[in-house]
């Protein structure tokens, strides 16, 4: 069912994962996309498989591909990092399970500790404070990313391959946790990327381990988006007044 192509052999004793597969808001995609580009990641494998999307990807230069999953290996503040993400996530349910779990014993073969998935948390509010939130898939795993400021999930589900792959590293004794930046429904429902979320993720990370990274760049982008989907709404509020107003006024027959 999935075929690993290996680009690079790495030999590590101990290393983290981080996970950002396509999902609501863009955001663990995007969390994985730019730590591939600021690490400067070397791509060291790949795998591929019948059950994504059945289609051709075509870049900017015309070279092709089909979906796949793209693991990468970085090193920074002596730590050594595995990066994963893909094109699309598996179309059913059986089958992202059967990725996830794949994915993971692939990872428990170079020694990998911790597994970080970066997820979305929506909001069907806007606020201007976003909120970053945590699961793990054991107390200890939580504990150092809630002294860094995360908020713990009470109750609720992850759905998709950012969620389940959490519970499959516990399954096969790793460390897991998700972290969730908070995102607005606006966003989501109108197929935004949403960069201010992938930005209190990335932040997180680096205050857990060490990592400095500039996340500059995605608040920009962020607060580009912001301004945009907020001038939507207001629009949209304004001609939902201006309709409500004029079914109100009076009729005269003369």
């Amino acid at each position: 069912m999935w075929k690993t192509i290996i680009h690079k052999n790495i030999d590590v004793e101990k290393a983290i994962a981080i996970v950002g597969f396509p999902g609501m808001g863009l955001v663990g995609k995007t969390v994985a996309t730019y730590l591939i580009n600021i690490f400067d990641a070397q791509h060291i494998m790949s795998i591929y498989g019948t059950k994504f999307p059945a289609h051709l990807l075509v870049d900017s230069n015309g070279l092709a591909d089909i979906d796949k999953v793209s693991i990468y290996y970085a090193k920074n503040n002596s730590m050594d990092i595995f990066i994963i993400t893909s094109d699309a996530q598996p179309t059913s349910d059986s089958d992202q399970h059967e990725l996830s779990k794949f994915i993971v014993k692939k990872l428990i073969k170079y020694n990998v500790i911790e597994l970080i998935a970066a997820a979305a948390f929506v909001s069907d509010v806007v606020v201007s404070s976003r909120r970053v939130f945590i699961v793990g898939n054991n107390n200890s795993a939580l504990q150092k990313y809630i002294e860094k400021g995360a908020t713990p999930l009470n109750e609720g589900v992850i759905s998709g391959m950012n969620g389940i792959i959490i519970g499959w590293a516990k399954a096969y004794k790793v460390d897991g946790t998700c972290i969730l930046g908070e995102t607005w429904r606006s966003i989501v429902e109108m197929n935004y990327t949403d960069y201010t979320a992938s930005k209190i993720i990335i932040d997180l990370l680096s205050r857990v381990w060490g990592f400095n990274i500039d996340t500059e760049e995605l608040r920009i982008r962020g607060k580009a988006i912001e301004s945009e989907i907020e001038s939507v709404l207001r629009q949209y509020i304004q001609r939902e007044v201006s309709k409500e107003e004029k079914e109100k006024r009076p009729y005269y027959i003369t």
